[in-house]
């Protein structure tokens, strides 16, 4: 059951699986994390500035998708979650990003940082290595980092609108892809050419 009021929530707090909630606030209330069974979490947060260190109440979450246009902190946290499978952000600052210290424990299959004004991704991106799904439409990448490489079981990337101007051949290193968007970016008409002859994918 998918619950829309914190409030209420807490009532069953025991049995809740799912919240689909707005935080007015600039941090999350600590009742937030009193979820033990708490596998997706939908969170609106306009005002949000950054995440708590300790999310140990999330043990369970499998799913985030969060938008919080006036975000300032790092998703590092997230990336210490011991279930977390999925993580959607979508018009939530930033840049620069920064990964969890020592290595990403979250299993993650799918990322989607979308308009999220990164103009670069650090090189330890290449540690989340168990992404199947990469989605960072919307943002300002001219270039992917030499790590990208690592990411062996990466089947799908979108990277839509950004400010790519050479084809990043680093993804041709990826074994498993079988899906690249590449439409929208600052590609020559030359470029194009080139890489729908060599990569055989018509780009927009």
């Amino acid at each position: 059951m998918m619950f829309k009021n914190l409030k209420s929530a807490l009532e069953e707090r025991e049995t809740v699986t799912a919240l689909k909630i707005t935080i007015k606030d600039g941090k999350l209330p600590v009742e937030l994390f009193h979820f033990p069974l708490l596998r997706e979490l939908y969170l609106e947060a306009p005002a949000l500035l950054d995440l708590p260190t300790d999310m140990s109440g999330w043990s369970e979450l499998a799913l985030l998708q969060l938008r919080a246009p006036t975000f300032k902190g790092s998703l590092a946290p997230l990336f210490h979650l011991p279930k977390l499978t999925n993580l959607k952000t979508a018009e939530t600052p930033l840049h620069p990003l920064r990964l969890a210290i020592g290595g990403s424990q979250a299993p993650l299959r799918f990322l989607t940082l979308k308009d999220a004004g990164l103009k670069t991704l650090p090189e330890e991106f290449g540690e989340l290595s168990t992404i199947e799904e990469l989605h960072l439409p919307g943002n300002l990448l001219k270039s992917l980092p030499a790590s990208f490489s690592d990411l062996k079981k990466l089947k799908w990337i979108n990277l839509d609108s950004n400010e790519l101007e050479v084809f990043p051949e680093v993804l041709a290193k990826l074994p498993q892809l079988k899906h690249l968007s590449l439409d929208g970016n600052a590609f020559s008409e030359e470029e194009k050419e080139r890489i729908q002859r060599q990569f055989n994918l018509t780009v927009s």
